[in-house]
């Protein structure tokens, strides 16, 4: 999808939101009312990922095979979607935000991909979706903030639970996310372990304030370092991602041999 790179600054103004969009020398900046950065679109490929939370939540392909049907919690400016898309042309992606008016908006500006086989956007509440969904996917990427947080309840055991249960078996959960409190955030990683049976990582992003969550539904075959290496070398190249480097941060900041790796 070739965007329009003379795109120039706007302003997106809903009942959710209030964003400035700027025009970065052919990158789109979407920032917040306290001016905080949320989303990036590179104009020319808007498939590659500018942020490096994203590269990290996407260090969850390492540990599952390739995702048939895909539910996304959050749309932003659709960098994930467009990254989806682009690699993983042949999945089912589900794209869920509460708010319509800011879709829209981003979909008449062509910034966003259009629904289409393969895509389509739900207009919901995510912890109303996900309460009510019977469907099952191979991966579930949440990426949803309150300004400029990770809200309560996405944090909360039961929603935890509500995610799990909408994942096939060979299928994992990511979350990005931002949470003010060390108290909080040990809480919910807690709860995290205790529902996926300890098949957990967890890595922060340097340079933000973000951490990355993973739950893998059902644990993998022996622990193999080599095999992850060799993996991460491959994907790497498909995906344009220095995933080599995540992962060694996972092994870094994760205990080895009672969990994922």
């Amino acid at each position: 999808m070739n965007m329009d790179r003379k795109i120039k600054n706007f302003k997106l103004e809903t009942i959710h939101n209030n964003i400035d969009v700027y025009n970065r020398q052919g990158r789109l900046e979407f920032r917040s009312g306290d001016n905080a950065l949320q989303s990036v679109i590179n104009l020319a490929n808007p498939h590659q990922l500018e942020l490096k939370n994203l590269e990290h939540l996407m260090a969850v392909l390492l540990f599952i095979p390739v995702p048939e049907r895909i539910l996304m919690l959050g749309t932003a400016a659709g960098s994930l979607l467009h990254f989806l898309k682009h690699h993983y042309p042949r999945s089912n992606i589900t794209a869920v935000d509460i708010d319509a008016a800011l879709i829209e908006q981003l979909l008449r500006k062509k910034i966003l991909p259009p629904a289409e086989s393969g895509l389509r956007y739900v207009y919901d509440d995510a912890a109303h979706f996900i309460s009510n969904s019977d469907q099952s996917y191979d991966l579930i990427l949440v990426d949803i903030f309150n300004g400029s947080r990770s809200p309560a309840w996405l944090i909360e055991k039961e929603s935890i639970n509500n995610l799990y249960r909408l994942l096939t078996r060979r299928g994992a959960l990511a979350y990005n996310l931002l949470i003010n409190s060390e108290h909080d955030f040990k809480r919910f990683y807690r709860n995290l372990r205790l529902v996926f049976n300890g098949q957990t990582l967890c890595l922060p992003v340097q340079g933000f304030e973000n951490t990355i969550a993973f739950g893998i539904h059902t644990a993998g075959p022996v622990h193999d370092m080599s095999k992850n290496i060799r993996r991460a070398n491959s994907l790497s190249e498909k995906l344009g991602i220095d995933l080599m480097r995540v992962l060694s941060m996972i092994y870094n900041t994760n205990p080895s041999g009672h969990g994922v790796i």
